[in-house]
Parts: structure tokens; C-alpha cells; sequence
């Protein structure tokens, strides 16, 4: 068990490195991160209160933050993930490095990066929209973040396994998590899309994002249930996915190089 645990903080270490790295020559650093979310979800709020006539504008600002804030960490986790094995070709045939070491560095580095985001947004929608602060210590706002990141670590792996696969996808990707945000109620509330629900419950990238954004914003519509039985489907899938790259590690690692 100490094992594990030693490894994790050494891939958690050399995320925060990279970080670190990124914005070495700025004089906020990391703070960039959530700056570039609020810079962007402030735009985002001016221009669409106005264009959507928003009646209560506080609601609708909290109600896009949190959309516009799990969206961009999921399509950032998606892209990156994309790539990942044909990016870390070298590393995984030169070191002593695994695909399971590779995939979760990349993935605790985003995940950093979600919880700077978190840390800068959340408490600036809580000001403007209090009402909703009570649902941020909720059990169900805390087990719908445990279900988004487990939910995003299953699209994560298999989109870096259609990637290693077909190289075309790398050019589809942006385009599909554009048209995927644009048909996805991040901007507007579901209600417009009344009789035309299966637009975005078929999107499986809008799924995890709607489910925790649910949870602050209309945490009485969602049930607890839902929650703790996601909670055990995709456990029980990464189990399945880890335990199959553990086993297979050495053929992907081949099938890197021949790519």
C-alpha cells in the first residue's frame, strides 16, 4: 500500500512541475488557470444575459459558471487524452514508465487544474448567487464531483485508445466537443430544449458536466440514488479498464512504437 501511495504524491510532485513550468516566466503563475475561466465565463454572462433577455441574471451567470468551468476541464481532459500515448511514445519506450504511470500523471495534472479553477470561480458565483452555497457541502455535491471524475477518467482512456488506433480522430476532436458545447444546454437552460431532451442526453461529453452542475445549482432534483449507483458502474468499470492495461501493458507499448 505505501508503494502506491509513494508513487502517487512522486505523479502528483511532477504534475504540480508542469504547472509550475507553464507559467514560469508570469507573475501569477498557476493563478492563470482560473483567471482564464472567469475571463472567459464574465464575457460569456455579459453577452448572453443581454442576447437571451435573462430575467434573473444572478441565476443565470451561477447556472453558466459551473457549466462553462467542468465543460472546459472535461474537453481539456478529452483532447490531451487524445494524443497522450503518441506524445509519450519516447517516455514509454525508453524509461522505465508504464502506460498506467503516463495515463494518471496526465490525468492529476488536470485535475490540479480543476480544483485552481474551482478554487477562483466557485467563491466569486457564490458571492453574486448565494442561495446556492448550502448545495456546495452537500453529500450530493460531493459524491457528484467523485461520479464527474470517475466519468471523465473512463472518457479520458477511451478516447486515448481510439487515438493511438486512428490518428484522423486527433483532427475530429475539436471539432466534435465544439458542436457538442454548442448543442449542449452550457449556455441556455434545458427547459428551452422542452421535447427535444435526447439532443443532450445522448451527448455523452455534456452528461458528466450537466450531473454536477445539477448538483449546486437544482440539487433537489437530483436524487441520491442516481448519484451512488453511478458511483459503483464506473468504479467498477475502471477496475476493469486498469486491470486490462496492467495486463496488456507490454502489447500497447509495442503497438505505441509501431505507431
Amino acid at each position: 500500500m505505501n508503494k502506491y501511495i509513494n508513487i502517487l504524491k512522486s505523479i502528483t510532485y511532477l504534475a504540480w512541475c508542469r504547472n509550475k513550468a507553464r507559467f514560469v516566466k508570469t507573475k501569477l503563475g498557476s493563478f492563470w488557470i482560473g483567471l482564464t475561466n472567469l475571463l472567459q465565463i464574465g464575457c460569456l454572462a455579459f453577452v448572453y444575459t443581454v442576447v437571451f433577455d435573462i430575467q434573473d441574471k444572478r441565476e443565470y451567470i451561477a447556472y453558466i459558471s459551473f457549466g462553462v468551468l467542468f465543460w472546459n476541464s472535461l474537453s481539456m481532459i478529452i483532447s490531451d487524452f487524445t494524443t497522450l500515448l503518441n506524445r509519450s511514445r519516447d517516455r514509454l519506450l525508453s524509461t522505465t514508465l508504464n502506460i498506467f504511470d503516463v495515463i494518471t500523471e496526465e490525468y492529476v495534472f488536470a485535475i490540479q487544474n480543476l480544483f485552481i479553477s474551482i478554487s477562483m470561480v466557485f467563491p466569486i458565483v457564490f458571492i453574486i448567487y448565494p442561495e446556492i452555497i448550502t448545495n456546495f457541502f452537500s453529500i450530493k455535491f460531493i459524491l457528484g464531483l467523485i461520479l464527474y471524475l470517475l466519468n471523465a477518467l473512463v472518457l479520458a482512456i477511451i478516447m486515448s485508445g481510439i487515438g493511438l488506433l486512428s490518428p484522423d480522430l486527433h483532427q475530429l476532436i475539436p471539432i466534435i466537443l465544439q458542436l457538442s458545447f454548442l448543442t449542449s444546454p452550457l449556455l441556455y437552460f434545458k427547459n428551452n430544449l422542452a421535447g427535444r431532451e435526447w439532443i443532450y442526453e445522448l451527448n455523452p461529453f455534456y452528461k458528466p458536466v450537466g450531473a454536477i452542475r445539477d448538483s449546486v445549482m437544482f440539487s433537489q432534483e437530483i436524487g441520491l440514488n442516481d448519484i451512488i449507483s453511478g458511483l459503483f458502474v464506473f468504479s467498477f468499470i475502471i477496475l476493469i479498464i486498469f486491470y486490462l492495461i496492467r495486463k496488456y501493458a507490454r502489447k500497447i507499448n509495442l503497438y505505441v512504437d509501431r505507431n
